[in-house]
């Protein structure tokens, strides 16, 4: 009987904690609180001293000196955390920050926000590096009567870091529709090509 209790605690454990996936640039959504001040001045899961004033976070799943990206998305201010704990056990949240990121992300007078983690880099190394441009949700139209304005919204998009140290994070191979691209590049140059010898 207690053996088949231990399979089922394995089975579940693994089905709701290691199943997530953790490549670059994966997102996820949940709510965030921060640690209350009794945690602070003791040691975290990977044997750090936990700081205020340090950019730092728990996390159940993702592996230790992961960088994450945390939005705030109702003010959409973001911060950059290291992965150096593991937490919060309550349902529901998904990252436990510390005061100064909580400050960044303006959630210290509320303590519980929505956020987004999107992954950045792994082993304390920034591989993804984030700018912010204007999309447009309706292009304009024109008319005698009237001109309909546009609606712009704020979009993060991002670009991967030229020069990294750990290239086995990255996932290898090319790019979805390259070889549909170099087949019409190709037939483009056969048909100049044909109609200069006519």
């Amino acid at each position: 009987m207690t053996s088949i209790r231990i399979i089922l605690f394995l089975l579940f454990y693994y089905s709701t904690f290691q199943a997530v996936s953790q490549n670059l640039g994966d997102e996820s959504y949940g709510i965030a609180s921060y640690y209350s001040r009794s945690f602070y001045n003791k040691k975290t899961a990977n044997s750090e001293v936990l700081k205020r004033k340090e950019f730092t976070a728990a996390h159940r799943v993702y592996p230790f000196n992961t960088l994450v990206e945390v939005t705030n998305l109702q003010n959409k201010k973001s911060v950059i955390v290291r992965i150096n704990d593991r937490g919060p056990y309550k349902s529901g949240r998904i990252i436990d920050l510390t005061e100064i990121s909580a400050k960044q992300l303006n959630i210290r007078k509320v303590g519980l926000t929505k956020v987004r983690l999107k992954i950045i880099g792994f082993e304390n190394e920034q591989m993804l590096i984030p700018y912010q441009y204007l999309e447009m949700e309706t292009s304009p139209k024109f008319s005698t009567k009237y001109y309909q304005k546009t609606r712009l919204k704020y979009n993060k998009k991002y670009r991967l870091k030229r020069h990294i140290r750990h290239r086995s994070y990255l996932k290898k191979g090319r790019k979805k529709g390259s070889k549909v691209r170099q087949n019409q590049m190709n037939s483009k140059n056969a048909k100049k090509s044909s109609r200069g010898t006519k």
